[in-house]
C-alpha cells in the first residue's frame, strides 16, 4: 500500500482497503468484539430504550464503540500487511475521525467513519465536513451498517450489534454530489457555512437547519441511477442499497414502486449500478 500511498492514487487505496482489509476487519469485530463485549439478553428480558432521545442517544454511544472497535480491527489488519502503517485516533473532535501515519509518524490518509443503525428511522449519519477542509487526494469516508442480531452463546439467547454492510469511498466525490444537490436548492457555500434558501423570508439565504450531508440526503433519489455518477458515489448508492432492504422504511423500492405504478409497470426494486 505504501507505494499507491506516495504516488498519491486514492482510488487504488480505496480499492484495496474494501478487498484487502475491510473484509477481515469486520469480521474480527463480528466474531469477537461485539458478541464478547456488547452482547446483551434479549429484549424481553434487557429491554432497550423506547423515548427518541434515548433511542438517538443510545445508537449514537453503539456507533461510537463500533467505530472503536472497527478501526482497532484495521489497524491490526494493516500491520499483518505492513508494519509500517498505523492507523490512528484524532485526538480531537474534529474531521476527520481517523489518520493514517507512516513510520515517520506523518499523515499520509484521512478516514472519517459513520455508522447507521438498520432500524433507525432518521438514518442519521451525517457526512457535513466542510468542503474546503477536504484534501481530495488522501480523505475517504468509511460507511458501516448495523443491525441487532440474534444468536446463543454457550446456550443462552442473546442478541449484539452486527455489521452486515461496508464501503469506503473517496470523501471529495461524495462531497461534490453533496454540493450539487445545494447548488439546485439554490443553496451557496461560504467558506465553511452553509447557506439554504428561507422558508419564511423569499430571496433570503440563512444557515442550514441540519438537513446538509444527512445520510438520505448526499445522493438525492433522481440521481440514483444517473450514468454519470462517479465510481465512488456508485458504490456509496450500492450501500444505500444494502440499508434499505433492512430499513423500517424502504426509501429506494417504495420510491421505485410508485414510478412503476405511474408508468404501468412492474412493480419491483431498483436495477442494479
Amino acid at each position: 500500500m505504501g507505494d499507491l500511498l506516495k504516488a498519491g492514487r486514492v482510488a487504488a487505496v480505496r480499492d484495496y482497503l474494501l478487498s484487502e482489509i475491510l473484509p477481515d476487519a469486520v469480521d474480527r469485530v463480528n466474531k469477537d468484539f461485539s458478541p464478547g463485549r456488547l452482547v446483551k439478553l434479549p429484549r424481553t428480558l434487557e429491554p432497550l430504550p423506547t423515548a427518541q432521545r434515548e433511542l438517538s442517544s443510545y445508537r449514537t454511544r453503539i456507533g461510537t464503540m463500533l467505530e472503536y472497535a472497527l478501526s482497532t480491527a484495521i489497524d491490526n489488519a494493516l500491520r499483518d500487511k505492513d508494519a509500517a502503517f498505523r492507523l490512528c485516533f484524532v485526538s480531537y473532535h474534529d474531521y476527520p475521525d481517523f489518520v493514517l501515519r507512516d513510520a515517520d509518524y506523518l499523515v499520509v490518509l484521512r478516514i472519517e467513519m459513520k455508522s447507521v443503525e438498520s432500524q433507525s428511522d432518521e438514518q442519521a449519519a451525517r457526512f457535513d465536513a466542510p468542503t474546503a477542509r477536504i484534501d481530495p487526494k488522501r480523505d475517504l469516508v468509511l460507511f458501516v451498517a448495523w443491525e441487532w442480531k440474534e444468536t446463543k452463546i454457550e446456550g443462552v439467547d442473546v442478541e449484539y450489534p452486527h455489521i452486515y454492510a461496508q464501503v469506503i469511498v473517496e470523501a471529495s466525490d461524495l462531497a461534490k454530489e453533496r454540493d450539487r444537490r445545494l447548488s439546485g436548492l439554490r443553496g451557496e457555500i461560504r467558506g465553511e457555512e452553509v447557506l439554504v434558501p428561507s422558508t419564511k423570508q423569499g430571496g433570503k439565504l440563512v444557515p442550514d437547519p441540519g438537513n446538509y450531508g444527512k445520510f438520505w440526503r448526499i445522493v438525492p433519489p433522481e440521481r440514483w441511477n444517473a450514468i454519470d455518477l462517479s465510481e465512488p458515489v456508485r458504490l456509496f448508492v450500492e450501500f444505500l442499497r444494502q440499508v434499505d432492504q433492512k430499513a423500517l422504511r424502504t426509501r429506494m423500492e417504495r420510491r421505485t414502486t410508485k414510478k412503476d405504478r405511474k408508468s404501468g409497470g412492474k412493480q419491483g426494486t431498483l436495477p442494479p449500478t
